[in-house]
This record gives C-alpha cells, structure tokens and sequence, in this order.
C-alpha cells in the first residue's frame, strides 16, 4: 500500500483509481436512490476524485455508502472470482453497473466520462475473451485493487480531517451530527479493513476435501 504514497505509483495507478472513484460515486447514488434521494449527477474528476450531489435521503447511510460500497465491490469481486464461472458472472455485473451509472449519472468531466466507457470495455473484453486462471486472476485482482484504494483512501481521509478543512464524507456527517469526522473515517477504516481480512482468508483458504 505504501507504493500509493509514491507519486509516479500513484500516476501509473491514476487509471484504477478511476475505477475506484466510479465505484465509490456510483455506491453514493445507488444508497441515496434506495432512501428516496435525488441524484442530480456523478462527476468523476482528472484527478481522480468524485463528488455525487444529492438532495433527500439519508444523509447517515448516503456519506458513509462510498467508501464502504467500494471496499464492498471489491471484497465480493474477490470472493465471488474464486472460480471461473463465478468470475466472469462477477466482471458482466461489473460492467453492467458502470453502464447504468454512465447512461443515468456520470456528467461533466471529459476524462473521468472517457474513463467510465473505457472501463466498461476493459471489464467486459476481460469477461467475454479471457479464460482460466487468468480470468480468476484479473477478477481478484481488479477486486483487491478497489479494496486496496479504498483503504488508502480511507488512510487519507484520516489525515484530511484531522489536520485540514477540506470537504469530505466523513466531515458532511460530523456537521449533520456532531460526531466528529475523524470518528466517522476511523470506523469506516475499520470496517473495510476487517472486511479484506476476511474476504482474503474466505477466498484464499484450502477448499474443503470430500
């Protein structure tokens, strides 16, 4: 994970954190349409971050569905890419999602709209062409990858609340209830850490023997 604090890293990167922020905006819009919010759009930046703009809902289980939802995405496209069938069931989800998120939400960046398509066409040439264990491993891959950028991401947002006044999730929620930010990222970082470890020893653990 350290390698994310390393810039040219983060610059090679750059492409999966894309993947992540649409994951982590289209979470945001799918709790908030579920509690009865307005998403007015998904604007996914050049550099790699996002913001959703709602109106209505549950401001509680809507600030607190990006970063999770992420980390969720990815502990299922680990667990759930086990197997071949499986994996490939996964990455046409996958790619389904990210095509309703682009056709009903995703407005007003070039890069990260041009992003969000090719992103449906990398997942699904993977699901329609690639076979085997190399299907299994782009899908555990691509799902430990959005584990992984969540938590950093998480990292980040601890040291954002604690040391700065920028605009976040967590500091949304510390307006809107009085608990401070830090508390809303420390737990969603601990949430999405224990739920890696155990997708990760679900996953990679030794079938059973019949």
């Amino acid at each position: 994970m350290a390698g994310f604090l390393i810039p040219i890293v983060r610059e090679l990167l750059l492409p999966v954190f894309y993947l992540n922020t649409h994951l982590h905006e289209f979470s945001h819009a799918l709790v908030a349409q579920a509690t009865g919010a307005e998403v007015q759009k998904i604007v996914v930046h050049a550099d790699g971050s996002g913001v959703t703009p709602v109106v209505g809902g549950s401001l509680l289980l809507i600030a607190s569905a990006g970063y999770l939802g992420a980390s969720i995405f990815g502990a299922a496209m680990i667990y759930f890419g086990r197997e071949q069938r499986s994996a490939r069931i996964s990455l046409v989800a996958l790619a389904l999602l990210l095509t309703l998120s682009m056709a009903v939400w995703v407005r007003g960046d070039l890069v990260g709209e041009l992003w969000g398509a090719a992103w449906i066409v990398i997942v699904g040439g993977i699901a329609a062409f690639v076979r085997g264990n190399a299907l299994v491993f782009c899908c555990q891959f691509l799902g430990l990858q959005q584990c992984l950028n969540s938590v950093q991401s998480l990292f980040s947002l601890v040291k954002i609340v604690t040391a700065t006044e920028v605009h976040s999730d967590a500091g949304i929620l510390q307006d809107a209830t009085g608990i401070p930010a830090v508390a809303w990222a420390v737990a969603w970082s601990v949430f999405s850490l224990v739920l890696v470890a155990i997708t990760l020893r679900k996953s990679w653990q030794p079938a059973p023997k019949r």
